[in-house]
């Protein structure tokens, strides 16, 4: 599901809460800019615009958002008649349950933060947010909220979002960018990692892409360095004669003064190279044989190195070398078992996630029931327990053939524990 949250993205903000201003920087990425550094900032765009960054990302976010989510009750029945049932089925005007749930990983997953807003009827406005008056939730794109904090609390000490939220603004999409403010009582954050925080904030979390951000930023100098290749790769190389005329300095003369020397090193690093927009050809005033200037895209080797950056990228969350999308893509043999060990190690818990966040969004908590998800349409987890039944039978079948053989044989406790393994 390749579903983006917005069409166009906002400038980036910073929030500096040692002020009451907002502050807001554009980080421009288009065809001939590319910013060469993961930031704070950042992460949210690039993993919406660079490939090797949106694959994971979109690849828990998919499978997850397939999923059928229901609501139970304390012991994990599915309750159906029930008008609680909306909150999946009609919570939001725009989105289905399945696209909040897709917006809100990969928000979590990118930019280091999920973000819900739950509204209510204006005829509840003096009242608080409970399961009976929430009419709407909306994930909050992370690119166009604006939190100022209060500079003076402890983390310690703070008890909810009220005691740390100063102001929340939210930044409509449309021409002119239009702020409306949010009552953040009503906002739900989840950060990715509590520990690791954005500059200037108590509250929200870094990116997890931050794990692999070496990795990344040699990424964006690739693609940068590959762009200049193919746009700026200028002349073939120098032709000039071998002779100097008598008043012209020799190459000898040059290198041997110290201040001439740095003087065209340091020109020739501010002009010219591989990244951002310096050049990749030059003219020369001193006399020389064919000299090639041509930079090879073979010779940076770039296929490869993006296949390394983009499994190391993966592997923060537990994607294996074989799911990663390469330029010749074999058969691959375990493709299903490394599935397998996808969702058992790092998707499951992500679901168990979701559903205990949502729960608290919905209110459900307070009335004694929950939202729960069903993994029976996971084609892969399926096979799993085949596999586990199939193992089952032949131990039954094995415990029946000894107790025939030796009646005195006790096998109650072998019976016990596979009955318990069918239940979970």
């Amino acid at each position: 599901m390749a579903f983006k949250f917005l069409e166009r993205i906002l400038p980036v903000k910073i929030i500096n809460k040692n002020t009451d201003e907002y502050n807001y920087t554009y980080e421009k990425l288009g065809k001939l800019k590319v910013p060469e550094t993961l930031t704070d900032n950042n992460a949210f765009t690039l993993a919406s615009t660079v490939s090797e960054l949106y694959f994971p990302i979109d690849f828990i976010a998919d499978r997850i958002s397939k999923l059928r989510y229901y609501i139970a009750d304390i012991n994990d029945k599915e309750v159906v008649n029930t008008e609680l049932n909306r909150f999946i089925n009609d919570i939001n005007p725009f989105y289905s349950f399945s696209e909040l749930v897709y917006q809100y990983i990969f928000s979590y997953l990118a930019d280091g933060n999920g973000l819900v807003y739950a509204v209510k009827p204006n005829v509840f406005s003096k009242s608080q947010l409970s399961v009976n008056n929430i009419s709407r939730v909306d994930v909050l794109n992370p690119n166009n909220i604006a939190v100022k904090e209060y500079n003076n609390k402890s983390f310690l000490n703070i008890k909810s979002y009220s005691d740390l939220i100063k102001e929340v603004k939210y930044y409509d999409n449309v021409v002119g960018n239009n702020s409306n403010v949010l009552a953040h009582e009503n906002i739900f954050i989840r950060p990715f990692n509590a520990n690791i925080k954005k500059d200037n904030s108590l509250l929200f979390s870094k990116s997890s892409l931050i794990a692999a951000n070496k990795s990344i930023d040699t990424l964006l100098s690739v693609y940068s360095a590959r762009y200049n290749v193919y746009a700026n790769n200028g002349c073939a190389g120098y032709l000039a004669k071998k002779t100097i005329t008598a008043t012209g300095n020799t190459i000898e003369e040059i290198m041997n003064d110290t201040n001439t020397r740095d003087n065209i090193i340091k020109d020739i690093t501010n002009r010219n190279g591989l990244t951002g927009q310096r050049n990749l050809w030059g003219i020369s005033g001193i006399p020389l044989e064919f000299v090639k200037t041509i930079a090879s895209i073979n010779e940076l080797m770039p296929f490869e190195e993006t296949l390394e950056d983009s499994i190391k990228i993966a592997a923060i969350y537990q994607i294996p070398p074989g799911l990663v999308p390469r330029q010749t893509q074999s058969t691959y043999n375990n493709q299903a078992t490394d599935e397998r060990k996808v969702w058992e190690n790092s998707l499951l818990s992500i679901v168990d996630i979701v559903c205990n966040d949502f729960t608290k969004i919905f209110k459900l908590n307070t009335v004694k029931y929950k939202l729960k998800f069903d993994v029976s349409s996971v084609s892969v987890l399926n096979e799993n327990k085949k596999e586990i039944l199939t193992n089952e039978q032949m131990k039954l079948n094995n415990l029946k053939l000894m107790k025939e053989l030796d009646p005195s044989i006790d096998i109650s406790n072998e019976l016990n524990n596979i009955l318990n393994n069918g239940k979970k």
